[in-house]
């Protein structure tokens, strides 16, 4: 495999993993990782004065929840629900030189429950982002802004801004690192306003038969208005992607696990620490019937242990879907 096929993969998977994440628990978790992204190479070789590509996809997918939850807010119903999922996105990528590209990009996503429609979500989200090749590594900065609405009502306002570093070591292997400054700000529960310092860095290796893995560690320090919901979190992610072949269409499998581990600060001294231990496990396969459509089958366990009652719990997640993209 050479080096830009290896850049190539690399940045499809940062993307799918450097975007935020909402899952059906309703806000389970707001995680980035916002990263560069190539040209295609076909598109690269046919048109090598393009100075942009606009990009756009669109989403429709079902999905079963068996305990719908707003971590956000330490709180799960402990009912199952259905829900259809709708995203829509555009991305636009500037490229003034070889070294030199920038990404901005919208999306919308909306979660609708069939009973629980206190927990619909609908999720809208700003980002770019800038990176410039130089010969010892590529250096970045990115910015990320989402709004959220839980219910039909205003719910959480997300801003994530940060720099990073890449750099390709070898034909096979691929290191990156980033360093963010993320605020939210609650419509309500204002006690929960927060600022946050995070640290992250991701190694990826790819083998001869162009599957890959990933390993990422994670730091983060939140500072919340009321001091009772200040944490450190340290963490853990590990990612296994297999492309295959089926009816001469491309399939392509994955295996992640995530694990997150969260020390509160005490509200008094004669209150007992919060810890939390969170465990994710999902299997999802995406397979490309025609070149601009994709169905994908996703499945996911979450064991989320606590010491405080409402953030302690289990969910399982199966969601299927069709995208349209060009």
């Amino acid at each position: 495999m050479n080096a830009l096929h290896c850049k190539q993969i690399l940045n499809r998977q940062a993307n799918n993993k450097c975007t935020l994440v909402v899952s059906v628990s309703v806000l389970s978790s707001i995680v980035l990782s916002l990263s560069a992204s190539a040209n295609n190479s076909a598109n690269q070789s046919a048109k090598k004065d393009t100075k942009y590509t606009l990009s756009g996809s669109a989403y429709v997918g079902v999905r079963h929840d068996s305990n719908v939850s707003v971590s956000e807010l330490d709180t799960n119903t402990a009912l199952s629900d259905n829900a259809l999922q709708t995203n829509g996105k555009l991305q636009l990528k500037l490229a003034p030189t070889k070294k030199w590209t920038s990404t901005f990009s919208v999306s919308r996503a909306d979660t609708h429950y069939n009973n629980l429609d206190d927990f619909d979500l609908g999720l809208t989200t700003y980002s770019v982002q800038t990176d410039y090749a130089f010969d010892i590594a590529k250096l970045g900065a990115h910015y990320y802004h989402a709004e959220a609405h839980l219910g039909g009502e205003g719910f959480l306002t997300y801003q994530q801004q940060g720099v990073s570093a890449g750099k390709q070591l070898g034909k096979q292997a691929y290191l990156r690192v980033s360093a963010d400054n993320i605020d939210k700000t609650f419509d309500v529960a204002k006690e929960r306003d927060s600022e946050a310092n995070a640290l992250r860095s991701d190694a990826f290796y790819f083998f001869d038969s162009s599957d890959f893995i990933q390993l990422a560690l994670k730091y983060q320090k939140e500072d919340a208005l009321d001091n009772v919901f200040d944490f450190t979190s340290v963490g853990a992610d590990v990612a296994y992607t297999h492309p295959l072949s089926m009816l001469n269409k491309p399939l392509s499998l994955s295996f992640t696990y995530t694990f997150d581990s969260r020390n509160y600060s005490r509200a008094s001294q004669s209150d007992l620490p919060r810890e939390d231990d969170r465990h994710r496990v999902e299997i999802k396969a995406n397979y490309e019937v025609h070149k601009h459509v994709k169905l994908s089958f996703s499945t996911e366990y979450g064991d989320y242990a606590s010491t405080f009652t409402g953030a302690d719990y289990e969910e399982t997640i199966a969601e299927l879907g069709v995208n349209v993209h060009f």
